[in-house]
């Protein structure tokens, strides 16, 4: 039976695959159509695509048209383009540049959610038989706080975090060690390399194989296999993507040679030490504990501004007034709690059936379930600290909801009472989809509440939201060429939409255009032109009803933008007609 499962999992994956493919492309074919993606990341993302394809250099991520002529420097990995740059590049004789970027988006996407998808639905069949790795390939595509990150032209690098964290997942329940080392090392080298973001949940894998082979004895060969497979892949992957070597600026936002010595001082302890002390715990331990510790002193002898965060030393001004606003980066306790209960669903659904499954777990299979159950915990605490990483522990709750939802359909046609055959039902769909179920219950205790808020907030909403669309924002193509500056949030969709040039956007490592764009907007006109005529601005840009430009309007009464947004025009600005919905510009005399 459980053969019959693992041969027919590809086809049932494939067809679910199809369909909810299907059903994707057409919700989302706004962002499709007009290229615009999600978000300013993915918007970036494609101009990043069109660079490189149009020559710029592999080793050269800078965006020249952010903080022009300097350039913003981008932390970006180019691994990304890899995929998108080849189907651009064999669909555009075909069908010409906008089409094959089209398909491009789509496609990378809507592959790395298959990919997801058949690697859970792999990993439930494991613990759960057939059914559960079926369920867990439905529950996959179903939820949204995976959906949402591998959805049609969501192209920036979410999707393959994801991708990697599932593979690195699956390979924990792969009886070869060598194997499983490998690729559970090479996925989480490219994960890092991607974005340090996955550090922390890297770091739990390995604590994870790094436990089991002390405390318990479990061969060192896949802990080896591992970390030696991620040493030599996070060597050829910082080789390979930039020139300055080890003689390179440290990061703090990505892989830098901080952490490459980290790492080499990690590998060449535990490496040798996994296959060589198989019999004495405490020298396992000790091992353990003298390549974290070398790491680690290593990392903050050479990097020692990293020990307060990959943003510690931004400048304070910038924090102040972008960073402490980027919601999705902060702790679940400043998100609206509705969203934050729905999205945090599947995870706290999974803690609890592992509590349901309990005793009945079988004993050859406890370990699998342990691993699992560590992992989930880490990551649930990990996404209230930091609200972005909730995909991962969706991802790794997908597989234990999964066994909980075939167990009780076990029990369903054995039960022979209907009203606990309608409770097993009404159980089973609440462990589907139960970031739903909590919606509609949020909603129901706070509709009034909700009702009031949305009546105040929405007709602003709703002009932002149109002036900020790509529709309106490509009217400014229409100007002479400029360097405009403009809400962060318009900066990428001008670049995408236009040839201007824009002082800053929402991406961090352009700290100097930054700090010169929050205070152009937000000191009193006459400090502004200094600045503007110090960076040759042209244009200002802004939209009345946008979240940013209400925040300088009000902590800076005497600010430009405040002055701006009550008609009070200083001489050194020229007032344009509206352009779009609403977008407000004003030419630089």
């Amino acid at each position: 039976m459980q053969n019959s499962g693992r041969e027919a999992l590809p086809k049932l994956a494939l067809f679910i695959w199809f369909g909810i493919a299907a059903i994707l492309t057409y919700s989302s074919w706004s962002g499709i159509s007009t290229r615009s993606g999600w978000d300013p990341d993915d918007q970036l993302r494609l101009v990043q695509l069109r660079d490189f394809l149009g020559g710029q250099s592999w080793f050269d991520t800078t965006q020249y048209r952010l903080y022009a002529p300097e350039g913003g420097p981008m932390h970006w990995s180019r691994l990304i383009e890899i995929p998108l740059a080849l189907i651009v590049m064999l669909a555009t004789p075909l069908f010409g540049p906008a089409v094959a970027e089209m398909i491009a988006g789509t496609l990378i996407p809507l592959l790395c959610y298959g990919l997801v998808a058949y690697m859970l639905g792999r990993i439930a069949l494991r613990l759960g038989g057939p059914l559960a790795g079926a369920v867990a390939v439905v529950m996959t595509m179903v939820s949204p706080a995976i959906s949402m990150q591998l959805r049609p032209m969501r192209i920036d690098h979410h999707g393959w975090q994801l991708v990697c964290a599932a593979l690195a997942l699956w390979t924990l329940f792969w009886p070869a060690a060598r194997k499983a080392g490998i690729c559970m090392g090479f996925a989480l080298a490219v994960w890092l390399h991607i974005s340090l973001e996955g550090a922390p949940v890297t770091a739990a894998f390995f604590g994870l194989l790094g436990w089991r082979w002390a405390i318990f004895g479990e061969s060192g060969a896949r802990l080896g296999y591992t970390v030696g497979t991620f040493l030599i892949a996070s060597f050829v992957l910082f080789f390979g993507t930039q020139l300055g070597g080890l003689s390179a600026h440290n990061y703090c936002d990505t892989i830098s040679p901080a952490h490459v010595f980290a790492i080499v001082a990690a590998g060449t302890i535990i490496v040798p030490a996994s296959f060589v002390l198989p019999s004495n715990k405490w020298l396992r331990l000790a091992a353990l504990g003298a390549a974290g510790t070398a790491a680690l002193a290593i990392l903050l002898w050479q990097a020692p501004m990293c020990a307060k965060g990959a943003f510690s030393t931004m400048d304070p001004v910038v924090r102040d007034y972008w960073y402490v606003r980027v919601n999705e980066g902060m702790p679940v306790w400043h998100q609206k709690w509705t969203i934050a209960l729905s999205l945090l669903g599947v995870p706290i659904a999974g803690a609890v059936t592992l509590l349901f499954l309990g005793r009945s777990v079988e004993a050859d299979k406890k370990a699998d379930y342990a691993g699992l159950a560590v992992l989930l915990v880490y990551a649930a605490l990990l996404a209230l600290l930091v609200f972005r990483t909730i995909s991962v522990a969706t991802l790794i709750a997908v597989p234990l909801l999964s066994v909980g939802i075939a167990t009780l359909f076990g029990r369903y046609r054995t039960e022979e009472k209907a009203v606990r055959r309608v409770v097993l039902v009404a159980l089973m769909i609440l462990m589907l989809m139960p970031g739903a179920f909590i919606s509609q219950v949020a909603s129901f205790f706070s509709q009034k509440a909700a009702a009031e808020a949305s009546a105040d907030q929405q007709p602003a909403a709703l002009a932002a939201k149109q002036c900020e669309s790509v529709e309106s924002v490509s009217t400014l193509a229409g100007l002479k060429k400029a360097n405009i500056v403009a809400p962060f949030d318009i900066g990428p969709l001008i670049l995408l939409t236009t040839p201007h040039s824009v002082m800053a956007s929402s991406h961090h490592r352009n700290e100097k255009g930054m700090r010169a764009h929050i205070d152009i907007y937000r000191l009193p006109p006459t400090q502004s032109l200094v600045i503007v005529k110090r960076h040759k601005v042209t244009h200002i840009v802004g939209c009345l009803d946008e979240a940013e430009m209400q925040g300088y309007a009000k902590r800076n009464p005497d600010g430009l933008w405040a002055q701006l947004a009550k008609s009070n025009t200083p001489d050194w600005l020229e007032k344009m007609p509206d352009m779009g919905e609403g977008l407000k510009v004003w030419r630089v005399r």
